[in-house]
């Protein structure tokens, strides 16, 4: 488990989109840190986050100030402020963004900290210009109620086929992500067990993309497919 985890996941220079449930913002700051060793990384957001602890924020900077900022530190978070207080999308392009910096981190989805989502119409919001898109996946739902543990239940319900009070399995997520179809990568976080583990192998071998798994706040992952 020592490899980085931007090394297993493949990551490449450009725009990295980072959907799905509870875990986004630590795999994006976790993958930033990483980055920022050797290359230049800007993390965002396109739809809202919190303001981050381990980087400088712009507000709306202009193309130059962003320049200017990268040569000072490798590491830098752009983006507007949301009247909530949290960060929103940054008026300037993702587009923008990515031929300033070798890496574009974007926060591209909402789940109320819960560990299983789904999506409406409206939702991810994926910058057309994305190059790889990393779904997060909270091991702690399987087992669950779908009415407590998942963001939209009455989608996903939808997609797996099931009612909104049965417990969630292998099986109906992996239904359910498959449906949907907007990862390259599956990231399944929070295993804190061997029971974990074996529950993550199993969801790893029904899904039809790359997935990884750990604990992010432990510094753990490997891949599982």
């Amino acid at each position: 488990m020592n490899d980085k985890l931007s090394k297993l996941l493949q990551l490449n220079k450009g725009i990295t989109a980072i959907i799905g449930g509870g875990g986004k913002t630590t795999l994006m700051m976790t993958l930033a840190k990483e980055l920022a060793e050797e290359a230049s990384v800007i993390v965002t957001t396109s739809t809202k986050i919190i303001k981050p602890d381990y980087c400088k924020t712009l507000f709306n900077p202009s193309a130059e100030e962003i320049k200017e900022s990268l040569t000072e530190c490798k590491m830098l978070c752009v983006a507007s402020l949301h009247e909530s207080g949290k960060l929103a999308a940054p008026s300037i392009s993702f587009s923008e963004l990515s031929k300033l910096a070798d890496y574009v981190l974007v926060e591209a989805d909402g789940s109320k900290h819960l560990p299983i989502k789904a999506h409406a119409d409206f939702e991810p919001v994926i910058p057309k210009e994305v190059n790889q898109t990393i779904y997060v996946i909270g091991i702690d739902g399987l087992g669950k109620k779908i009415s407590e543990i998942c963001h939209r239940p009455e989608i996903f319900t939808q997609l797996a086929e099931c009612e909104i009070d049965t417990n969630l399995t292998s099986e109906l997520l992996a239904k359910a992500l498959k449906k949907e179809a907007l990862a390259d990568r599956f990231y399944i976080n929070k295993i804190e067990s061997e029971q974990g583990w074996q529950a993550a192998r199993e969801l790893a071998s029904l899904l039809d993309k790359p997935v990884l798994g750990g604990n992010l706040l432990k510094g753990e992952y490997k891949c599982l497919s």
